[in-house]
């Protein structure tokens, strides 16, 4: 649909003005439609006018500013540079506020490309306008056609990155793999990096929709779905034991294969919801996966018959209790509420948006600092432009508006991106110009360019977030079809490869000499947030222990708070060997560390999927001990009584073995047991990153 949607629109500013007889109008009509492309955010459609007219006001304003002031290069490069910056700033008020400074900073640029002439002032900021008009009207009956549409994208997405999360952990049930546990464990960690910011997308669509005046009985259904991949997530990443442990006492059995055979089900079972959810159609369970669950069942039973005094079975069968609620929740899904129009107390979602004027001075006060990585990123900015426009004044820079255009997308808030943008810009650059040379030669019609025009931009829109370079390429030759429309094709060739090679140039020299967001300078606040939100999540999970299970906005925004930081740890860690100088050791702890930070966050995943109130103040004593433990060590910097804890792990085994204690009981004891053990070696490699961190 989004590629059909901007076929039209491109077609419209291409082959329709041709045919129109108003080839002057192609070109800047064109970019005025692919700024507006750049700043469309997913949204209802009140917003949606609302968010046209600003980008309609900023278009004209920017361009006409940038016109007036041509004739004084000292002013407009001022202007051009102090500007962007303040627009990247605004960008900290929110995602659709980031997305329209962005493309207002971009339209900055598509100004330069026309400078000079048209006769009257106003005639391409007006072509702009009519561009971005052009486009959103086009985007709006798109939505009014399919106003779910992205809801339910999103959704899907969100379930197949939660099967592919499965599918990674059944490979820690396969006893080959015994020597590869750390290595899996990090790989879960990023696959659920990617689960919650599809999540958080979700969630983000669902939330513009339901503050409509009324709300559609359909995003209410989505809306259950999302929950339902919420509890889903939780109970996915929950650790119930030492994966090597286990491997080593089951492998010749077969429960370990049988648990594995039952994970890649439940994964097949989120890859079919994903499917239906993406044709509206109702999902039915398997009848394979609940027979699959039922001769585990047996042979858990069998096993247990056989081996009466082995305790380690208890892990399996933690295990099997949560594979049966994961399986419960999937029956539930023909269940799920398809017609109401109400909402549950507690099915709110968070909303994040600006709250009013003391919320929107307060979130730019937080990006009034070097602090701030997007306050460094907005300084950047400015000073690539200015160096870049300063450079495309000299004789040889013909052109010289590539430079800046290529250094505003190669330059990212972080080192790590822009060195991967860096490398992707000029290579798909390259590409673009190598297949451009003979297109033009064996396309001569204008028709035909223009054909050619319509299919590299739906392209390049198609691509951008999925493969940059290949967008990259796309995107250049639709910018080599367009000008050799004006009558200069071929002679852009060469000035586009060295101006993308100087834009790339200024943008990596910015990001390594200005407030270089070097991540081994940030290793000590990412394990601190990490940490906070961490423990701030089982907090969440003790209380509810102590009040009864409740699926309150208060939790849910506890435990994603706790993934995104986790998100935040693990994006950093992630990127520390593309940086300068990478140290071994640091980057060998660090990867460790990420792996036992997922393992406690996984424990308490465990506690909050099976969350129930508990009468037993033995066992609400302990988990009392226990999170005031965590606290202790691991943001009080208290040191770790390594005797107390041994002598809770010794007590925590002889309840285990209490032969009236319920499943629900010994989960609580297995799970306090394992953030205990695990808690040393986190501690040990936590120590051993901040002594390496380099101030």
């Amino acid at each position: 649909m989004y590629c059909l949607q901007m076929c039209i629109v491109l077609t419209g500013t291409t082959l329709g003005l041709y045919y129109l007889h108003l080839g002057q109008f192609i070109v800047p009509v064109t970019l005025g439609t692919i700024a507006a492309a750049l700043t469309d955010f997913d949204d209802r459609l009140s917003i949606r006018l609302r968010n046209l007219l600003y980008v309609c006001v900023l278009f004209f304003i920017t361009s006409t500013i940038l016109e007036l002031l041509h004739p004084y290069p000292i002013f407009f490069i001022l202007y051009l540079s102090l500007s962007s910056a303040g627009f990247i700033l605004l960008g900290g008020l929110g995602q659709r506020y980031a997305t329209i400074s962005f493309g207002t900073v971009l339209l900055s640029i598509y100004t330069m490309f026309g400078l000079g002439e048209a006769h009257v002032w106003y005639w391409q900021p007006s072509c702009f306008v009519l561009g971005a008009i052009w486009y959103s009207c086009a985007a709006i009956i798109f939505y009014l056609l399919k106003p779910t549409l992205v809801v339910q994208d999103y959704l899907s997405t969100s379930f197949q990155q939660i099967a592919r999360l499965l599918q990674i952990k059944s490979k820690l049930f396969d006893p080959d793999h015994q020597h590869l546990v750390e290595q899996l464990l990090f790989d879960l960690s990023v696959q659920n990096s990617a689960v919650v910011q599809s999540l958080n997308q979700t969630k983000t669509a669902l939330l513009t929709r339901l503050k409509a005046s009324r709300a559609n009985k359909n995003t209410i259904y989505w809306l259950h779905l999302y929950f339902l991949a919420q509890d889903i997530h939780e109970q996915a990443t929950s650790n119930y034991l030492h994966y090597e442990q286990i491997q080593a006492n089951f492998s010749r059995s077969d429960l370990i294969f049988r648990i594995q055979k039952n994970i890649r089900m439940n994964a097949l079972a989120c890859e079919q919801i994903a499917q239906c959810v993406l044709n509206r159609q109702p999902y039915v369970v398997n009848p394979e996966h609940s027979l699959a669950l039922q001769h585990l069942e047996q042979s858990m039973h069998d096993w247990v018959q056989l081996n009466p005094e082995n305790l380690e079975v208890k892990n399996l069968q933690l295990i099997l209790n949560n594979l049966h609620n994961l399986h419960q929740q999937l029956l539930a899904l023909n269940h799920l509420p398809q017609h109401t129009t109400t909402l549950d107390d507690n099915l709110n979602l968070l909303d994040d948006d600006i709250q009013g004027w003391h919320d929107l001075v307060l979130k730019l006060k937080q990006h009034l600092s070097p602090q701030s990585a997007l306050f460094r990123h907005a300084v950047r900015i400015a000073v690539v432009f200015l160096v870049g426009y300063a450079i495309s004044l000299l004789p040889f820079a013909r052109n010289g508006y590539w430079i800046l255009l290529t250094s505003l997308f190669v330059c990212q808030i972080s080192y790590f991106a822009t060195k991967s943008r860096l490398k992707m810009r000029t290579l798909g650059t390259l590409l673009g110009v190598l297949c451009g040379i003979p297109i033009l030669y064996f396309v001569p019609s204008i028709e035909g360019q223009l054909l050619l025009t319509v299919i590299c931009g739906v392209l390049f829109f198609y691509l951008r977030v999925k493969k940059y370079s290949m967008a990259t390429l796309m995107a250049t030759l639709m910018v080599l079809l367009i000008f050799n429309i004006k009558g200069s094709g071929y002679e852009i060739i060469l000035p586009r490869i060295i101006d993308t090679l100087l834009g790339c140039g200024i943008a990596w020299l910015a990001v390594s000499l200005i407030w270089p967001d070097w991540n081994f300078r940030n290793i000590s606040n990412n394990i601190k947030n990490s940490t906070q939100a961490t423990l701030a999540y089982l907090d969440a999970v003790v209380e509810q222990y102590q009040q009864g299970k409740s699926n309150s906005m208060h939790y849910r925004r506890a435990r994603r708070f706790a993934h995104n930081k986790q998100i935040e740890l693990s994006a950093m860690i992630s990127s520390l060997s593309a940086e300068p100088h990478p140290n071994p050791t640091l980057i060998h702890h660090a990867f460790r560390y990420l792996v036992y930070s997922h393992s406690q966050l996984s424990y308490i995943s465990a506690l909050g999927s099976h969350r129930e109130q508990v009468q037993d103040p033995q066992i609400l004593e302990l988990m009392h001990w226990c999170q005031q433990t965590l606290n202790a060590v691991l943001l009080q910097q208290q040191p770790l009584a390594d005797i107390q804890i041994q002598e809770k792990l010794k007590e925590i085994k002889i309840l285990s073995q209490q032969a009236n204690l319920s499943d629900h009981l010994l989960l609580i004891l297995k799970q306090i047991s394992l953030l205990l053990e695990t808690l040393p070696e986190l501690l040990h490699l936590r120590q051993q990153l901040l002594r390496q961190e380099i101030k």
